[in-house]
């Protein structure tokens, strides 16, 4: 935790419940995402059933999780990346934005825009990649044409690297 930065994004690895199911539909370990925003304040934002878009203390989360960190080759503007979060705290939680998301994973289908999708709701691997292209002004995901991200699309970006401890 001493090593985290702003900016650091948070996979989470999910071992019950509903994060089973996402990553059974995904084919991922990483059931859901948190972006360090304050490691000072040990502050994370995040989109979360149940409650959409809030702040969590980070130390507070009891579900284990690696921390991922934009490449050093890669220029983005942090600022705007926690802008556009902090802009999007109390947003709704985007359920319908899920069930496509694991449809699409689940069949191996082509990735489209959602019809459905609104700029009024959010899950949590849609406000990461949001977060870092439009306030940050940096596609994290470059291999995802549309807007559908998951867990094993952030882990396996080649703008994005693991942390060791």
């Amino acid at each position: 935790m001493n090593n985290l930065r702003a900016g650091d994004i948070l996979l989470f690895k999910g071992e019950r419940g509903f994060s089973k199911l996402i990553a059974w539909g995904t084919g991922s370990e990483y059931t859901h995402v948190a972006i360090c925003v304050s490691p000072k304040m040990r502050l994370a934002i995040e989109a979360m059933s149940g409650y959409g878009v809030r702040a969590r203390d980070i130390q507070e989360i009891k579900t284990s999780f690696d921390i991922y960190r934009i490449k050093a080759e890669y220029i983005y503007d942090l600022d705007g990346t926690i802008s556009y979060l902090v802009s999007k705290l109390n947003m709704k939680y985007d359920y319908l934005g899920v069930v496509y998301l694991g449809l699409l994973k689940l069949f191996r289908l082509k990735q489209k825009a959602n019809k459905w999708q609104r700029n009024k709701d959010y899950f949590c691997f849609e406000l990461t990649k949001k977060a870092f292209l439009v306030g940050g002004k940096l596609d994290i995901v470059p291999q995802v044409e549309a807007g559908i991200t998951s867990g094993k699309d952030l882990s396996e970006s080649k703008v994005l690297e693991k942390e060791v401890d």
